[in-house]
């Protein structure tokens, strides 16, 4: 594309300004947005999560580079993608049934914390043990017993969640390069691809 170019000449102690046509340089391609694949996150997610990627023109002749956005921004939005990624994580274990997970799990304490089997066994309950994963008629304490296994285990769940994303978050922002910010969040996504492979999501 042919664009117009004001540069300006020093000509006797004055800057005499001038247009010029010139073949405009397109510059090599915009680099691909953020994959899967966190160890190329120096050149993805400054270019496919953050805004602020630009062409930096070097000098004439000299095909423009792409220049990413500052390391503070990259750092944002890496500590951002956290709570994003832990909402997924609930979402994926939970969505918005918290509160019939609560009341289930309420009713599965009561009836193991019970001495002796009520007459009148929660649906809660009773339903779990009818249809469950197994596909096979269990009874009302194996059922109650798996409530509490699940209900222990997001719980369990949560605390990780919470403590190792502070400690990947330290980690973003002591970075002092895009290489040790790529660092910190691999150690955050090979922690995610952990805790879903131990909640079966």
């Amino acid at each position: 594309m042919i664009v117009p170019m004001i540069f300006g000449l020093v000509r006797d102690g004055y800057v005499v300004q001038s247009t010029v046509r010139m073949e405009e340089e397109e510059g090599p391609p915009r680099p691909a947005p953020l994959s899967g694949d966190w160890r190329r996150l120096p050149e993805q997610l400054a270019w496919g999560a953050v805004p602020g990627g630009r062409l930096k023109w070097v000098d004439f002749g000299v095909a423009p580079e792409w220049e990413g956005p500052p390391l503070a921004d990259l750092q944002a939005a890496a500590i951002a993608k956290t709570y994003a990624d832990v909402d997924a994580i609930y979402d994926a274990a939970v969505g918005r049934r918290v509160s019939e997970y609560a009341r289930a799990e309420e009713a599965a304490r009561a009836y193991l914390a019970a001495e002796v089997e009520p007459s009148v066994v929660s649906d809660y309950i009773t339903g779990h043990a009818t249809n469950n994963p197994t596909g096979q008629q269990q009874t009302n304490e194996w059922a109650a017993r798996q409530i509490i296994e699940r209900a222990d285990a997001f719980r369990w769940a949560e605390l990780q969640m919470r403590n190792v994303r502070f400690a990947r978050q330290a980690d973003m922002r002591a970075a002092v390069s895009p290489e040790e910010l790529a660092t910190a969040v691999g150690g955050w996504e090979e922690f995610l691809t952990w805790l879903r492979s131990t909640l079966d999501l």
